[in-house]
C-alpha cells in the first residue's frame, strides 16, 4: 500500500538553554554577576522555520529541532527539548513528531532547550575536582567543606549511574532511532568472515561489541538468514527498524537492549549449530528473529507479579494477563506500524497476519506464568512431530525463543570444558549479577510499598549458587532436553554444558555451606 507523502512548516520560537547549576554564593558567584540579586538579561527567542515530511521519523524532527537550536551531535545527549504551544496559562506540552500540525509565524510554537540534570552535575563535579587538585596541599575549613561536598556529590553520580544496582525505570517514554543518513545507505561497519562466522556459535561474547557493532550484527542476521532477499526489504527501513528497537529498550541492569541481542544471537546459533534452519520456511525465520529482538521492549524492569500487585497501567490495560509480554508485543507492532520502519511493507495481507498473530504467540510464551502449558503442549506435539502440521510448527518456534530467552546459563567451565562451545564463564557470570541486582531493586521496592515478594528475589535470603541450582535443574534442563526431541544436535552443543553449569553451581553452594560453617 503506497502512502501520499505530504510537507508540514512549522515555526519555532526557540529559547536559550537554561544554565547548569551552579551556587549563588562565595567568589565565582559574585564575579560572575556584580547585583547577586538581580537575574542575568536573557536574549529574546529566536524564530526558525521547519519543514519535514509526514514519512520522518521523531528522531529525524528531533534533529532539526536540534540543528535549528544550533545543538551539534556531540553536545544533544545532555539536552532535552520541550515544545510547547499556546499563551502562559494555557500551556500545551507538544509531542515531537511526524504528526505535528503545522502553523503560522503568529503562533509559533515555543521550544525549549532544557540542560540534563545528571550533565550538569557531572560537569559540576568535574569543576570541583579540578579546583581541589589546584588546592592540594592547603588547608582551610572552606576548602574542607569543598571536598565534603565533592564527595557528596560523586555518590550522588553514583547513584544516577545506569550499570548494576541502579534503579530500572518503571516506565519509560518510547523513543524513535536517530539514523545517521550516510549509515541508511552505506554500512557503519564491515563484518569479517571470522566474526560471521563466531555470531553462529552459541559460545558467541557479547560483551566484545558495542550498541553500533551489535546493530551491525543484528542486520547480518537478517542476511543470512535471506531474510531481506525473501520478503524485499530495504536496507534504510531495516536500519531505521533495528535503531528503534534499540532505543526503546530501558536501560535496567538485565532486561536492556543487550539482553535483547543476547536472545536474537542464541536463537541463530541454534538454529545453525542444530542445522534446523534448513528445515525452517523463510517465514518462520522472520517470526523467530523478530519474537526474539522484540521479546522485552520498553521492559520497566519490574516483572508481572509487581505491575500486578501495584496495579500499574500496564496491569489495568491488560487485564493481569501477561501484562509485560503484551505490552512488549504492541510496542514491537507500533514500531512495525511506522512506514519509516516497517519492514514487513511488501508483505501480503495474509502472510503479514501470520506473522503477526506466531510473533505475539512467541513473545506471550515467554511469560514463565504459561510455562507448564507450553511445555505440556510441545511435549505432546514431540510425540508425533510434524513440520508440516502448522501448530506443531509454531510451538517449535515457541520453545525456541524460550531456550534462547533463558540461555545466558548455558555456559561451559573453560577451566574444566575448554572445548565445550557454549557461553563461556566470563561471557555468562555478569548476566547473573545483572539479574540479581535487578531482582534485589524489585524486591526491596516491594518491601518498601508493602507489596508481596518472591523469596527468590530477597536479597537477604538469596545466593548466586542457590537461584541458579532451583533454576537450571527444575527449568532449564526439562525445557532443553524437552526441544532436544525435536531439534536434533541439542544435547552436546548445549545441553551437556548446562549440566556442567548445575554442577558448577553445586560444587559453590558446597564450599559457601563450608566456609559458613567454618570449614576450609
Amino acid at each position: 500500500m503506497s502512502t501520499t507523502t505530504t510537507t508540514t512548516t512549522i515555526y519555532v520560537a526557540i529559547s536559550p538553554p537554561l544554565p547548569p547549576p551552579s551556587s549563588t554564593t562565595g567568589p565565582t558567584a559574585a564575579a560572575t554577576s556584580p547585583d547577586a540579586s538581580a537575574p542575568l538579561p536573557q536574549p529574546p527567542p529566536r524564530l526558525e522555520k521547519i519543514t519535514f515530511t509526514n514519512d520522518c521519523t521523531p528522531a529525524e524532527l528531533r534533529g532539526a529541532l536540534l540543528a535549528a537550536a544550533e545543538i551539534s551531535d556531540s553536545d544533544a545527549e545532555g539536552v532535552v527539548l520541550r515544545l510547547t504551544a499556546g499563551d502562559e496559562g494555557s500551556t500545551v506540552v507538544l509531542t515531537v513528531g511526524p504528526g505535528l500540525p503545522g502553523n503560522t509565524e503568529a503562533g509559533a510554537y515555543k521550544l525549549e532547550v532544557l540542560q540534563n540534570k545528571l550533565v550538569a552535575y557531572e560537569a559540576l563535579g568535574g569543576a570541583a575536582e579540578r579546583l581541589l587538585a589546584t588546592t592540594a596541599g592547603v588547608e582551610t575549613r572552606e576548602i574542607e567543606e569543598l571536598r565534603r561536598a565533592v564527595e557528596q556529590l560523586k555518590t550522588k553520580l553514583g547513584r544516577s549511574g545506569t550499570h548494576s544496582g541502579n534503579a530500572p525505570a518503571r516506565r519509560r517514554t518510547l523513543k524513535a532511532a536517530r539514523a545517521n543518513a550516510r549509515y541508511l545507505t552505506s554500512p557503519k561497519y564491515v563484518l569479517t568472515p571470522e566474526t560471521a562466522a563466531y555470531l553462529r556459535e552459541p559460545s558467541f561474547d557479547n560483551w566484545q561489541f558495542d550498541g553500533g557493532e551489535i546493530l551491525c550484527l543484528l542486520e547480518h542476521m537478517f542476511h543470512d538468514m535471506g531474510l531481506v532477499k525473501a520478503f524485499g526489504i530495504e536496507i534504510p527501513t531495516l536500519r531505521r527498524f533495528l535503531g528503534a528497537i534499540k532505543d526503546c529498550y530501558n536501560e535496567n541492569p538485565f532486561h536492556n537492549f543487550r539482553h535483547c541481542f543476547c536472545v536474537t544471537q542464541m536463537m541463530y546459533g541454534i538454529l545453525h549449530t542444530t542445522g534446523i534452519v534448513e528445515k525452517l520456511r523463510d517465514i518462520d525465520k522472520l517470526i523467530l528473529i523478530l519474537s526474539c529482538i522484540g521479546h522485552d521492549l520498553d521492559h520497566p524492569g519490574f516483572n508481572n507479579a509487581y505491575q500486578i500487585n501495584a496495579m500499574t497501567d500496564l496491569a489495568i490495560i491488560y487485564n493481569d494477563a501477561s501484562p509485560l509480554e503484551n505490552h512488549h508485543a504492541a510496542v514491537l507492532f507500533t514500531i512495525l506500524f511506522k512506514p519509516a520502519f516497517n519492514i514487513l511493507s511488501s508483505l501480503p495481507d495474509a502472510t503479514y497476519r501470520e506473522v503477526r498473530r506466531s510473533v505475539i504467540r512467541c513473545i506471550l510464551a515467554t511469560d514463565m506464568a504459561r510455562h507448564g502449558e507450553i511445555m505440556n503442549a510441545f511435549k505432546k506435539a514431540s510425540e508425533a512431530f510434524s513440520y508440516d502440521d502448522a501448530e506443531h510448527r509454531l510451538l517449535l518456534l515457541q520453545v525456541v525463543v524460550k531456550c534462547a530467552d533463558i540461555s545466558n546459563e548455558t555456559k561451559s567451565q573453560r577451566q574444566f570444558f575448554p572445548t565445550t562451545p557454549v557461553r563461556p564463564t566470563d561471557v555468562s557470570e555478569p548476566w547473573v549479577e545483572l539479574l540479581l541486582a535487578e531482582f534485589f531493586h524489585q524486591s526491596d521496592t516491594e518491601k518498601s510499598e508493602g507489596l508481596p515478594y518472591a523469596p527468590f528475589m530477597d536479597r537477604e535470603k538469596v545466593t548466586k549458587a542457590g537461584a541458579q541450582i532451583g533454576f537450571i535443574q527444575y527449568v532449564m534442563v526439562p525445557l532443553y532436553d524437552l526441544a532436544a526431541k525435536v531439534i536434533p544436535g541439542m544435547e552436546e552443543a548445549i545441553i551437556r554444558p548446562i549440566r556442567e553449569s548445575l554442577a558448577y553451581y553445586k560444587a559453590m553452594q558446597d564450599k559457601e555451606a563450608a566456609v559458613a560453617a567454618g570449614g576450609k
